[in-house]
């Protein structure tokens, strides 16, 4: 009605919400319909063409056809009022028949002449038209310049209350020269070369037929979290979990895991639905289907360890077992959230230590200082240089590292209510779990937002190497560190991979590379750079000292680019380029004659060596 109506007013505000809410990362798409829609609504189209005739082109998975539905959506009050042709299915001279129609078929009703007939009013979209037989563009030239299509039997069909949106992957592909993945932080595509590959494709009148070509921008990780966010959000909508009593979080690494398995750069998007229905909603099925869960209400926690989605099952209100340790009578004053993530005690001094951390760093990441500075980040992708300039990966990164942040600390904000429950007032005891996840939750939170002030590096390349000739030792303790490191980012969620190893070749020398991705893990681990040695003793007073080399580097901000190896090539450079400073003594490990640990760098030292090797050795202290 207010596209018919004169006397109802139009709010373009609303309509790009609209769109903005359905196509993501697409701001040039939905100004142009946004602006086509407004010259309907003046009624400033001209009245002897089509309502619209657009070109979008860019990589597959980016919004193309989704956008094309919206517009029927809003216009029709219905996605079914978009008439679809795979313009694959007209590479040859007979398909024209199946436009123009034919007496000798039976489904001859099918035919877009026939359908325009039928609904004048109507989006169509030529999906991959470039696929399509060049005499199949020829015939389009008279539709997109007369309105108008004579079929088989000499009846002209008007298309001139229709909106005309083709596709085309011409030139994406080439276009690109990153990878969405670990490591990646942007993407180097360029727009002129699709639009290159597009000039060099369709003659010059078939192109001067088009109102405005628009190249659809490959989805950045900030928007494909978007995405995925309201893809689960319409799995929570499900029957079969929609009737349950049950409250779902999502962690960030689960989030991180489904991001990676559901998105590539030559997929865009579309293989999001398959992993999550892969990934998680059929183990999520099979325990359901078992009744393999705890009864009653119960909080789900989803979370990954990089490998699978892992659904924990926890009751807030469950009485704390026998087990359970209590809280020693004489705890120091001071209560970090490291102390808590470490080892919780269900104290209510504990809840009330996080519950303060929560609010200081929401006070942190809700100033104006922090929407200042995203706000500038956001307005510089709208910038026409944007996609060809050198900075585009650090704007990006950035940009998706804010954003991450931020649904961190609101699944934070989630993790604290449930532990505060309904009635208000303290309780007797907490869960311990709930409790150290939500510690974790915020140390890590904390240690992003300061890595990110500071201008610190996200991301970190990690070597671990040792050489001692004839020494079984330092090779099996080098193992013991590479393990030690593993488990760290398991324990905190973070997506590892290892890149190199030399094992096998040399029996005196262990040389190992990981990656590291995650909230600071550059600047968590930076502090273990230098020598990590293993004291053995040979006599009351004198140790061997087996000695293992650690060295971390930050990831650069520029994409590894394709092929198998290319991460690894990036850490091998980037290992190679840091400078070779004077090594440290960092820590320093006895199991005899009692275990002992000593950290000179963050000058701590324990007793549980056990915890250490596990991988908490970033919560000691």
């Amino acid at each position: 009605l207010a596209i018919l109506d004169d006397r109802d007013l139009l709010d373009l505000n609303n309509l790009r919400n609209f769109f903005e809410a359905r196509v993501l990362g697409q701001a040039e798409a939905v100004d142009c319909l946004v602006q086509r829609v407004a010259m309907i609504k003046a009624g400033l189209t001209d009245p002897t063409r089509p309502q619209g005739v657009f070109l979008f082109a860019g990589p597959t998975g980016s919004g193309k056809t989704e956008i094309a539905k919206t517009l029927a959506e809003y216009l029709f009050g219905s996605a079914d009022r978009l008439i679809r042709l795979d313009m694959s299915e007209f590479q040859n001279i007979e398909s024209l028949e199946r436009i123009t129609g034919e007496q000798r078929h039976s489904d001859e009703r099918k035919a877009l002449v026939h359908q325009i007939r039928s609904q004048p009013f109507a989006v169509i979209l030529l999906d991959e038209f470039e696929k399509a037989h060049p005499n199949v563009w020829d015939l389009f030239l008279q539709v997109f310049d007369d309105g108008r299509l004579t079929d088989a039997y000499g009846n002209v069909a008007d298309f001139r209350h229709c909106i005309i949106i083709m596709t085309s992957n011409l030139g994406a592909a080439e276009a690109q020269d990153s990878t969405i993945g670990f490591g990646a932080t942007g993407s180097g595509f360029s727009t002129g070369t699709v639009e290159r590959a597009i000039a060099q494709s369709f003659r010059k009148e078939f192109l001067n037929r088009i109102d405005r070509v628009v190249v659809f921008k490959p989805l950045g990780r900030s928007t494909m979290r978007e995405i995925l966010l309201i893809e689960l959000d319409k799995v929570l909508q499900r029957r079969g979990l929609r009737s349950r009593n049950w409250a779902v979080e999502w962690d960030e690494s689960a989030l991180e895991f489904l991001q990676a398995k559901g998105f590539s750069r030559d997929m865009g998007a579309r293989a999001l639905k398959r992993a999550i229905e892969r990934y998680l909603l059929s183990p999520l099925a099979m325990t359901i289907v078992n009744h393999q869960f705890p009864a009653g209400d119960q909080f789900l926690f989803i979370h990954s360890e990089g490998q699978q989605i892992q659904v924990t099952f926890i009751d807030p209100d469950a009485p704390l077992t026998e087990a359970a340790e209590a809280e020693p009578a004489a705890a120091p004053a001071a209560l970090r959230m490291q102390d808590i993530a470490l080892k919780a005690h269900g104290a209510y001094r504990e809840f009330v230590c996080l519950e303060q951390a929560y609010q200081a760093l929401s006070g942190q990441i809700e100033s104006g200082s922090w929407r200042d500075s995203k706000q500038a980040l956001l307005h510089s992708m709208n910038q026409p240089e944007f996609w060809e300039s050198e900075d585009r990966y650090r704007v990006l990164g950035d940009i998706e590292y804010m954003d991450r942040i931020e649904a961190g600390l609101r699944t934070a904000g989630s993790l604290l209510q449930r532990l505060a429950g309904t009635n208000g007032s303290a309780r007797q005891h907490y869960a311990i779990e709930l409790l150290q996840r939500l510690g974790q939750q915020l140390y890590l939170i904390k240690a992003a937002y300061s890595g990110y002030v500071q201008k610190a590096p996200r991301d970190a390349f990690l070597l671990i190497e040792a050489r001692q000739e004839g020494e079984e030792a330092s090779r099996a303790f080098a193992a013991r560190v590479a393990e030690m490191y593993k488990n760290w980012a398991i324990a905190r969620r973070m997506h590892w991979q290892v890149l190199d190893e030399s094992l096998d070749s040399d029996p005196d020398f262990f040389r190992v590379v990981y990656g590291f991705s995650g909230f600071a893990a550059f600047s968590i681990l930076q502090p273990e750079s230098g020598l990590h040695v293993l004291e053995i003793p040979k006599s009351k007073r004198t140790f061997e000292r087996i000695k293992v080399r650690v060295r971390v580097v930050p990831q650069p901000e520029h994409p590894a680019g394709h092929g198998k190896n290319a991460l690894r090539q990036q850490a091998l450079d980037a290992l190679a380029a840091a400078a070779d400073s004077k090594l440290k003594i960092v820590r320093r490990y006895r199991e005899q004659p009692a275990p002992l640990v000593r950290d000179s760098v963050q000058n701590w030292r324990t007793g549980n060596l056990d915890r250490v090797l596990a991988g908490d050795f970033d919560l000691m202290g």
